[in-house]
């Protein structure tokens, strides 16, 4: 049995995930890659043949990984969301033109069936920066995140 909210084997029916700590056997289940609904045991979507494990882990592309930081700066801690500050009215500026390019991307797509390139860099550039800025502002890391959309 896998989990279907990770995708990690589970050893017996255990009650939560050791992993994600998600409830593997409540709920229905559905085949990531085709859709069907699935038993939590299913381990092969009968419908289309795929490994439930494996359709969990290719489901999403995009992942982030993050490690605990041994020891965090007590200085820069205590003025983290001051110095937090200039990203943060930067990136609302910024965030306001991605919601605009989306809403124009939304019509290329729409049209042309393709995700304009300079777009797609903009707007995932941006979501980087944030990215970057909240595990700096959540305590995530003591590096200061650079002003930079790469």
């Amino acid at each position: 049995m896998f989990c279907r909210n990770c995708g990690k084997e589970l050893i017996g029916t255990p009650e939560i995930c050791p992993n994600c700590g998600a409830r593997p056997m409540s709920g229905t289940s559905f085949c990531p890659n085709c859709g069907a609904q699935t038993t939590p045991l299913t381990e092969i979507c009968m419908k289309c043949g795929a490994r439930i494990k494996e359709a969990i882990v290719k489901h999403y592309p995009i992942g982030i990984e993050i490690e605990c930081p041994e020891k965090l700066s007590r200085l820069t801690t205590f003025f983290r969301y001051f110095m937090a500050i200039p990203h943060y009215i930067c990136l609302y500026g910024i965030g306001i033109a991605a919601a605009v390019i989306v809403f124009i991307s939304w019509w290329a797509i729409l049209f042309t069936a393709r995700y304009p390139k300079w777009a797609f860099d903009f707007v995932s550039g941006y979501l980087r920066w944030y990215t970057r800025v909240g595990g700096y502002s959540l305590l995530l890391t003591d590096k200061y995140p650079p002003f930079s959309l790469h």
